[in-house]
């Protein structure tokens, strides 16, 4: 008796189709005959039953008869000789399974490999700090890409050696009707024979396994331009998966991510830091020293009667801004310094302002007593 659908893919019978979708991605990754690290004929015989399960769960009409009447609600879908793995027609979720293992895939919808196809786009994650925001900075990196096999020119064929497909005369599809209780259905769709090349052959090239492309790392050299932001995107083109039958190549998306840092906190343009001085300082005035972003020691001068939590400015010692020549400004917020033991004489000499500032307190409580009677 053939095993339930929904316990193919490991799903409950209220599963939306989402979930149903994200299910059989899943494992059609990891039993495709051209991934999976099992005997052939055992990823075969498994990704024949969970494509299956996924052509009646994915569509609505099927999967209604298939709550009500079981297997034989949807049998006579797929003929006499049951499901055929070509009967299979979502070729856009087989690219995007594919599009996930090299960092993901733009665009979609099926694609006829038999005519030049642009490859997939990949995308990379980049970590920068804030002195290479503040400097610019040139970047090597290695994004494992797909490229033409070169042993058999892409074409999959040992040796080269391939032949336009009889199935579909070489145009890598095939139209098919089916006749369902709706009525007779024409679906178009890549061709068995082939599997949407245009092209057979009678040997796999053994390093490509007959895909036409092999994996390898590019080094690739990145400017990062001075001010970028964080989650910024650059695109390098032509740096993504090689295309199919003389296609051109996706392009390669970098995403942008500055860290965090220990001393100095971005506000767009603008640097945020922080300083401790002496409570004599705010109260007379005086100098302290800062040190900005690329290392420099700048004199700021700190006013008479500076509150604590006061924000000083130092123009021009900020970030630069994208595309722009002009920097943005530091600023400091001012705490003080409150020391955890003092001398004698210090703790005199604070007892006596402690002293003196409770004298001034108390007259003008007075005055304001006085006042309101």
């Amino acid at each position: 008796m053939p095993r339930d659908y929904y316990e193919i893919l490991g799903v409950e019978k209220t599963a939306d189709a989402d979930t149903i979708k994200k299910a059989y991605r899943s494992l059609a990754k990891k039993y495709h005959p051209d991934v999976s690290t099992d005997p052939k004929e055992v990823a075969e015989a498994k990704f024949k039953e969970i494509s299956e399960a996924y052509e009646v769960l994915s569509d609505p009409e099927k999967r209604k008869l298939y709550d009500q009447y079981g297997h034989e609600g949807v049998s006579q879908q797929f003929g006499q000789d049951g499901f055929q793995w070509s009967d299979f027609t979502r070729a856009d979720d087989i690219s995007d399974i594919f599009g996930d293992f090299f960092g993901g895939m733009f665009g979609g919808g099926r694609r006829s490999r038999s005519s030049p196809n642009q490859g997939e786009s990949l995308v990379y994650d980049l970590e920068v700090t804030l002195k290479d925001v503040l400097n610019g900075k040139s970047e090597n990196i290695d994004v494992p890409r797909s490229v033409q096999c070169s042993a058999c020119n892409g074409t999959g064929g040992k040796g080269g050696k391939v032949n336009t497909c009889r199935t579909c005369g070489g145009q890598g599809q095939v139209q098919s009707v089916q006749r369902t209780p709706f009525g007779n259905m024409m679906s178009v769709r890549d061709c068995p024979d082939c599997r949407g090349r245009g092209k057979t052959f009678a040997e796999k090239c053994p390093d490509c396994r007959g895909s036409g492309r092999i994996t390898k790392e590019a080094h690739i050299s990145l400017n990062i331009p001075k001010g970028i932001e964080d989650g910024m995107r650059l695109r390098v083109t032509g740096e993504g998966n090689a295309g199919y039958n003389g296609g051109p190549s996706g392009d390669l998306f970098v995403n942008i991510h500055v860290r965090d840092d220990k001393v100095f906190q971005r506000d767009g343009s603008n640097l945020w830091t922080g300083i401790t001085t002496s409570y004599p300082k705010l109260v007379l005035g005086g100098e302290e020293i800062v040190s900005t972003l690329e290392g420099e020691k700048v004199s700021l001068r700190i006013p008479a009667g500076t509150a604590v939590g006061t924000v000083l400015r130092i123009s021009g010692k900020g970030l630069p801004r994208l595309n722009s020549t002009t920097r943005g400004d530091l600023l400091v917020r001012v705490s003080v310094d409150v020391p955890k033991k003092v001398s004698e004489e210090q703790k005199e000499l604070l007892m006596k302002l402690d002293a003196a500032a409770g004298t001034k307190t108390s007259k003008k409580k007075s005055a304001f007593n006085k006042f309101k009677t």
